[in-house]
C-alpha cells in the first residue's frame, strides 16, 4: 500500500534497545485493565528528547491477533506550538503528532523494530467530526484512541505498516486519524538519502535553512493563527498569489526536538495548514469579526525528502466545488523543492467565530503558540 510514495519523515534518536522480554506484563495482558493517564511513556519509545513533548501515557494490546491497540494520551492545557484548546477536539496537528508517536511506540514495543532504525512518514490524514472554537480550560484533555494496524511488510530490515485510530476525547468520539509509515535499518536509509547526491545537511550545524529570496516577506503571525514569529513557516514572495516560500529555523524547539538531516514532515503539515489559512482569507468579503481557520479533514502524501539547505515552495489552491452550507472550503496543497515534489494533498476547513477569545502572552510558567 502506498509503495509508490518516496519517504520524507525521519524520526529517530539513538537509545538503549528494549528487549522483547522487557515488555510490561500489563502491556501483554492489556484487555484486563483500564488505560492509565498517570505518566507519559518513556520518551525514547516515541523518539523525543523533551518529556514535555511526549503525549502518550499508556498503550494496551487489545487483540494481538488482529493488531488492535488501545492508547491513552494527554494533551496539554497550552503548548509552545500546538494549540490544544478546550473545544473537545484539539489542534488537528496534535492529532497527527499523536498518531505519529503511536506508530513509533508500536513499532518498537510490539513489532520488533530495533532502536537506531529510521522512521519514514508515507502519508497521514484526519477527519474531525465537529470542530468548535477554542475556549479557556484549566484541565488537560484526556484522549483515548482505538488503533487498528495493517502490516504490509515485515522483515529484519524493514517494517511497512499503516494505522487507523478512532479518537475519543472525554469519552466522546470526535473523529479519526490515519498514518502510513516505514521503519528501515540504517543501511537502507543511507541508500535512500544518497539518491539526493551529496551529503545531507544536519540540523543544528548553523546552515542557512531559509534561503529566502531577498524580496520575500515573512507572513504576520495573526494571519496564520499563530502568536509567535518563530512559529510562522511561510514568507510571501511578491506577485506569487497563493504560493509561499518555506521558512524554517532548525533551532525550533518542537520540529527539531532532536537532530535531523531533512525538514520534518510535521513542519510541512503545518506549512500546508498556514497556506490554506492564508488562501481562505482571500475568499469572499472581509469579516470584521475575529475568525479562526479550523481544519476539519485532510489527507497528505509525502514523496521525497525536503532538504534543509535549499528553498522550498508551498502552494494552496481552492479545490473545485461550492462552499458547503456550514462554510467548509477545500484546498489542494503541494510543496516542491528544486523541481521535485515533496508532498501533496487536500485540506478542508472552515472559519470559526472566536468572539470573547482573548490572546494570551508568553509567561515564565508556560507558553502559547
Amino acid at each position: 500500500m502506498h509503495a509508490t510514495h518516496q519517504p520524507i519523515q525521519l524520526a529517530g534518536i539513538p537509545a538503549a534497545p528494549v528487549a522483547a522480554d522487557a515488555l510490561g506484563e500489563n502491556e501483554l495482558q492489556g484487555p484486563d485493565r483500564e488505560l492509565s493517564f498517570d505518566s507519559c511513556v518513556p520518551r525514547n519509545l516515541v523518539h523525543k528528547q523533551a518529556v514535555a513533548e511526549v503525549f502518550l501515557t499508556d498503550v494496551l494490546a487489545r487483540d494481538r491477533d488482529r493488531d488492535r491497540f488501545a492508547v491513552a494520551a494527554q494533551w496539554p492545557r497550552d503548548h509552545v506550538f500546538f494549540q490544544p484548546g478546550a473545544d473537545g477536539c484539539g489542534d488537528p496537528l496534535l492529532w497527527i503528532e499523536t498518531v505519529r508517536q503511536i506508530s513509533i511506540y508500536l513499532s518498537h514495543r510490539f513489532y520488533g523494530v530495533p532502536h537506531g532504525n529510521q522512521f519514514i512518514l508515507i502519508d497521514t490524514g484526519f477527519v474531525i467530526d465537529d470542530p468548535q472554537p477554542p475556549r479557556p480550560s484549566a484541565a488537560p484533555l484526556a484522549v483515548t484512541l482505538d488503533v487498528s494496524v495493517d502490516v504490509q511488510a515485515r522483515d529484519a530490515r524493514r517494517l511497512a505498516a499503516s494505522l487507523e485510530a478512532v479518537v475519543s476525547i472525554g469519552g466522546v468520539r470526535r473523529g479519526t486519524a490515519t498514518l502510513t509509515w516505514q521503519a528501515v535499518d540504517r543501511r537502507r536509509y543511507d541508500t535512500l538519502r544518497r539518491r539526493r547526491g551529496g551529503a545531507p545537511v544536519m540540523s543544528g550545524t548553523g546552515a542557512d535553512r531559509s534561503t529566502l529570496a531577498p524580496s520575500a516577506v515573512p507572513v504576520l503571525p495573526a494571519a496564520v493563527g499563530r502568536r509567535h514569529e518563530a512559529n510562522v513557516l511561510l514568507a510571501a514572495p511578491p506577485g506569487d498569489g497563493d504560493r509561499w516560500q518555506l521558512q524554517l529555523d532548525d533551532s525550533h524547539l518542537v520540529f527539531f526536538d532532536h537532530a535531523l538531516d531533512h525538514v520534518p514532515g510535521m513542519a510541512l503539515v503545518e506549512a500546508f495548514r498556514q497556506a490554506t489559512a492564508l488562501a481562505s482569507s482571500r475568499q469572499g468579503a472581509p469579516d470584521p469579526a475575529p475568525r479562526l481557520w479550523a481544519l476539519t479533514s485532510g489527507l497528505l502524501a509525502f514523496h521525497s525528502f525536503a532538504e534543509l539547505d535549499a528553498p522550498a515552495t508551498v502552494d494552496a489552491t481552492r479545490a473545485g466545488g461550492a462552499e458547503t452550507a456550514d462554510g467548509e472550503r477545500a484546498f489542494e496543497v503541494a510543496a516542491t523543492q528544486d523541481g521535485r515534489s515533496l508532498a501533496t494533498g487536500r485540506l478542508t476547513g472552515r472559519a470559526l467565530p472566536v468572539s470573547g477569545h482573548r490572546p494570551r502572552t508568553l509567561t515564565s510558567a508556560g507558553g502559547a503558540a
